[in-house]
């Protein structure tokens, strides 16, 4: 019961009463101090070592330090940012190391990055165990405001469904709160924590002393947050009477601690909803003051004279808090007495109190020394009209407690505040005529001089010595002194964390490696149509519908065109343009050649990533909070007659956030097509068709003007005897030829093959070149190229050297296309026309693939002389698509 633990932990009301006849016999009344805090000071900080620039970061305090550090832009130079930071350390080093910061993104990616995947790991962990709470929540305020919020939800979830009382959870969701950023919070999130404390404190009324003081006191500290934050919507009759209701059923209590954090949460009460602070309530009552809050280094710095002034016309405006409860001026009111008038003032039932000017003043103190103002702080509680009244000297009493056991403060304010409790006890006329006010400076004390800091200690053993009470030095207070989480001694979430492999580390690699692979020499932007029976003149940009497409709520774009029209070469554009625009935390662009993946209609996506070497894990992190642009090459090659958006259950809840563009041959496909590409959206089952989150485009040939474009590219590339006006004149004048390379991959076959289609010939009238003509002059072309190249590599084995020497004696060219002629056919015959092929030695040796992609000497040289492109152990032709 309470009354069991004030006689277990308190010192006993005989002894007060000795103390106090004690006192008044030896003491003489003095006026109010104003020199226990002399000075205003830089606000109070931890000291963590920064890390060395790219080094691991160790512990918790060092990353928040990091990140802290990041989004506050530190500049040295700015002593203001430098005097807010709540994490400091050696000033040279930060300027170093932020300047270091600054030019390396993807570092800076890292530490986000190290904090964000904390908020996943803690959010695992079913067990939280106490320093897990402290390590996250001292991370929370630097976060990012989506995954800020997300650790708010999930502190909130766990409070809500834990069945016995976790206080450190309890304390954590305060200080989460307490500590959030500007705009993280909504009304919405405040109302549903006080709905859960509010449920809780009802429950746990009459069961246990302990927990209802601890409930209690984080109900005040979430109501206090509530009127900064100028709460609005706080449903009168379903959560603000209920919890006046609990709170006031509180006042028969003969707990003292338990009546003080009672009042103080019903008088925060008593300002939500408001559309002012407490804090500018009190200014409010001030003259000639334009602005009394200045915003400096993220603190509020208060004018001490309108604040005093604000509390002065405040008392008038409220009334006496002791009209009701009697006459605290001449020391007839106790602390229970003046806490009953507060809940006695309720009127007409529960729900509108009476506000009471000792809870301002006792914000406005809070305020100060937050701000560092303590010579401020010092007079206001030497000067605030209602400083008489008990519970403002509980609660300056509990502040000065809390500043004496707080490490942040350095050890000279440490020992002020405990001076400054000793002078309130014995020399201060007006302050303690409440027994149980002295009671709980003694209580304060008694629990300093057991400190681990020698110094306060000191000052606290010598106070009580000083009182001949020696014997309270072994007292402690019922409840915790400190009502904040302390840092954490440990940091088991970040070394989890640093065990994973950083999602951006291998964006970054995947980004370099695929911005080098689809690099293209010549590029010319396709033209399109909405569809295949769309008129030719109706065109647009295919890049810019497809940018169009990408910024709707569309979800499937298909990209038809005739084989080699450039839908690959476009696909290939696109992904580099959106990796060399990537910014982590942007979708992810991941070019799928279908051909290459092994039944694409079951998780292609997670196939892809693994081709990339991505872990399960980071595809797990992919699928559940990235978004992807799927770029899918080649449908109609992969011989897929399915929709792929459906089978791989895109876009469906807890599944791939994605854009997918596809591409097919216009020739693959049938008259009824759509349903092989429009998404489908849940609707019980798969079986609702979305036409509005599809769209189309169909690539158009080239027109005179993109041919000579190309031209004008290709001309450069290397030393060439003909000009672009050659190229043209050529292309013009030779019959049916400008037609037939209004085809991309024709026109670049047509520039590689002419020169040696009019090598002697003059009449070009007579010239007759069909598709197949051409892709057999650029194979022969090519052939060369690579014979020549190889005979000049100095760089060859001498068995290389000794086989070339034999294919060339042989006929290179001839043997080059007889390769090329037999894999042609081998892929039509054994793999349905699938133009990809698979090699992996140690398995496919004994296949009919080792006579086309084996070791050895002869067939090595013939492959890599042969048009074939090569992504990893899969080949094919160039040019297909």
């Amino acid at each position: 019961t309470p009354d069991t633990v004030n006689i277990d932990h308190a010192v006993s009301s005989t002894a007060i009463k000795n103390i106090d006849s004690n006192a008044h016999l030896q003491i003489l009344p003095n006026k109010p101090r104003l020199d226990v805090f002399p000075l205003n000071i830089i606000v109070p900080t931890q000291r963590v070592s920064l890390p060395k620039f790219g080094a691991r970061i160790e512990t918790t305090p060092q990353l928040a330090l990091c990140i802290g550090l990041l989004l506050e832009a530190y500049d040295p130079s700015d002593q203001e940012v430098d005097s807010s930071e709540d994490i400091l350390s050696d000033t040279a080093a930060i300027h170093d190391w932020c300047k270091a910061m600054r030019q390396d993104p993807t570092e800076r990616d890292r530490l986000f990055w190290l904090g964000t995947r904390m908020v996943d790991e803690f959010a695992k962990d079913a067990l939280k165990d106490s320093n897990e709470i402290t390590e996250i929540v001292l991370i929370g305020p630097v976060l990012e405001k989506e995954h800020f919020r997300g650790l708010l939800s999930c502190i909130i979830t766990a409070f809500g469904q834990s069945v016995i009382l976790n206080v450190d959870l309890l304390q954590g969701l305060v200080q989460l709160v307490q500590s959030a950023p500007p705009g993280f919070l909504l009304s919405d999130d405040l109302i549903k924590i006080l709905r859960i404390l509010r449920t809780r404190l009802q429950d746990t009324h009459q069961q246990s002393s302990v927990h209802t003081y601890h409930l209690t006191l984080a109900v005040s500290r979430l109501l206090d947050v509530m009127a900064d934050n100028k709460v609005q919507n706080l449903d009168r009759v379903e959560e603000h009477e209920p919890l006046s209701g609990v709170l006031s059923g509180l006042k028969g209590s003969s707990d003292t601690y338990l009546m003080y954090q009672a009042c103080y949460a019903f008088q925060a009460l008593q300002y939500v909803p408001d559309d002012e602070t407490v804090i500018q309530a009190v200014l409010r009552h001030s003259t000639g003051v334009v602005d009394g809050l200045v915003k400096i280094s993220a603190v509020m710095k208060l004018d001490l004279g309108a604040v005093l002034e604000g509390l002065d016309k405040l008392q008038e405006v409220l009334g006496s808090t002791f009209e009701i409860a009697g006459t605290v001026y001449e020391g007839v009111c106790s602390l229970m007495e003046s806490g009953r008038g507060v809940f006695d003032s309720l009127k007409g039932g529960y729900g509108k109190g009476k506000k009471r000017p000792w809870y301002p003043a006792v914000r406005a103190a809070y305020a100060l020394a937050q701000a560092g103002q303590l010579k401020d702080l010092n007079r206001l509680i030497c000067e605030a009209p209602c400083r008489r009244d008990p519970l403002f000297q509980w609660g300056v009493c509990q502040l000065l407690g809390e500043m004496a056991s707080d490490d942040t403060w350095n050890v000279t304010v440490r020992q002020q505040a405990v001076d400054f409790l000793g002078f309130l006890y014995k020399d201060d006329p007006d302050w303690g005529q409440d027994v149980s006010v002295k009671t709980w400076v003694l209580n304060i004390i008694g629990q300093l001089a057991t400190s681990s800091d020698q110094a306060v200690q000191g000052n606290a053993f010598a106070i009580l010595k000083g009182l001949q009470q020696q014997q309270a030095i072994t007292t402690k207070l019922p409840y915790p002194l400190r009502n904040h989480l302390p840092m954490p001694t440990s940091s088991p979430i970040l070394t989890r964390v640093h065990n994973i492999p950083s999602l951006e580390y291998d964006m970054h690699r995947i980004r370099d490696q695929r911005l080098e692979q689809t690099l293209q020499a010549v590029y010319i932007p396709p033209m399109a149509k909405p569809s295949l029976k769309a008129k030719d003149d109706d065109m647009f940009s295919l890049m810019e519908k497809t940018e169009e497409f990408l910024a709707s709520e569309r979800q499937v774009m298909l990209v038809l065109g005739d084989s080699g029209a450039g839908k690959s070469t476009f696909n290939r554009h696109l992904e580099h343009r959106l990796w060399n625009d990537y910014k982590p935390g942007n979708p992810i662009p991941l070019f799928i050649n279908l051909p290459a993946i092994d039944r694409p209609d079951q998780d292609m996506v997670a196939k892809q990533l693994r081709v990339h070497s991505f872990s399960e894990e980071q595809i797990m992190e992919i699928k559940l909070h990235r978004r992807l642009i799927l770029i899918c090459d080649g449908y109609d090659e992969s011989q897929q007659l399915v929709n792929l958006h459906r089978t791989n259950m895109l876009n469906q809840p807890g599944q791939w956030n994605v854009k997918m563009i596809i591409s097919c041959r216009t020739q693959f496909l049938g008259p009824d097509y759509h349903s092989r590409f429009v998404p489908q959206v849940e609707g019980g089952h798969y079986d609702r068709p979305a036409p509005n989150r599809f769209q189309e485009a169909v690539i158009a040939p080239f027109s005179k003007a993109q041919i000579e474009h190309y031209v004008e590219q290709y001309v450069p590339l290397e030393p060439r005897t003909w000009l672009t006006q050659d190229y043209m004149d050529r292309l013009t004048t030779i019959p049916n030829l400008l037609d037939l390379v209004k085809n991309p991959f024709l026109l670049s076959l047509s520039l590689e093959a002419l020169p040696g289609v009019m090598e002697g010939k003059q009449d070009m009238s007579t010239i007759n070149i069909t598709r197949v003509h051409l892709y057999d002059i650029f194979v022969k072309h090519w052939l060369d190229i690579n014979k020549r190249r190889l005979e000049t590599n100095n760089a060859l084995s001498m068995d290389d050297r000794n086989m070339l020497s034999e294919l060339v004696s042989a006929g290179f060219t001839s043997l080059g296309l007889d390769y090329s002629t037999r894999l042609a056919q081998a892929i039509f015959d054994r793999q349905d026309g699938n133009p990809v092929v698979k090699y992996v030695h140690l398995s496919d040796k004994n296949s009919w693939r080792a006579e086309f992609f084996g070791p050895q000497p002869e067939i090595r040289l013939l492959r890599e002389s042969s048009p074939l492109t090569r992504t990893g152990n899969q080949f094919r032709f160039s040019g297909q698509g």
